[in-house]
């Protein structure tokens, strides 16, 4: 299930109502996304995901975060710090609302995401659309040593 929500302020909605905003949509599979944000009183917004980006979600989370990229005057920051899993389908979106963010003209940026979506992120080149997501200490990734042997000398 997705469950997508604004919280607090006094803007519009992204289905173009004021106040809160609530829509859930049955999926196939029992999975949840829930999807939130709120605008502080600087303009900036914040978006919260929370549970699993997947191709189950990917749509519906798309077309919920191009909402709120479109109708915010500030800059988006999406926090992921309770994003569970994110697959490929997931990645997508993330490069979609980016690349749809960045024709529009708006700052959208990623917040607390976690280190295995890092270490995806900077596998599959999607660091490069969220140059914020960069470190140099998680640049490098550290394999645990082999050991070798000789046979024969």
């Amino acid at each position: 299930m997705i469950r997508a929500s604004r919280v607090g302020g006094d803007r519009t909605a992204p289905d173009g109502g004021n106040g809160e905003m609530e829509a859930v949509f049955g999926l196939a599979r029992a999975l949840q996304l829930e999807l939130a944000y709120q605008v502080a009183a600087d303009g900036k917004a914040t978006v919260r995901v929370r549970g699993e980006l997947d191709i189950a979600t990917a749509d519906q989370a798309y077309a919920y975060l191009r909402d709120v990229v479109d109708n915010q005057d500030g800059p988006v920051m999406m926090n992921l710090s309770e994003l569970s899993f994110c697959d490929a389908a997931g990645l997508g979106v993330l490069a979609r609302v980016a690349g749809h963010a960045r024709r529009a003209g708006r700052s959208l940026k990623l917040i607390a995401a976690r280190p295995s979506l890092l270490r995806i992120m900077r596998i599959t080149g999607m660091d490069e659309a969220f140059p914020e997501v960069r470190n140099p200490t998680l640049s490098v990734i550290s394999l645990p040593r082999q050991a070798t042997m000789t046979v024969g000398s």
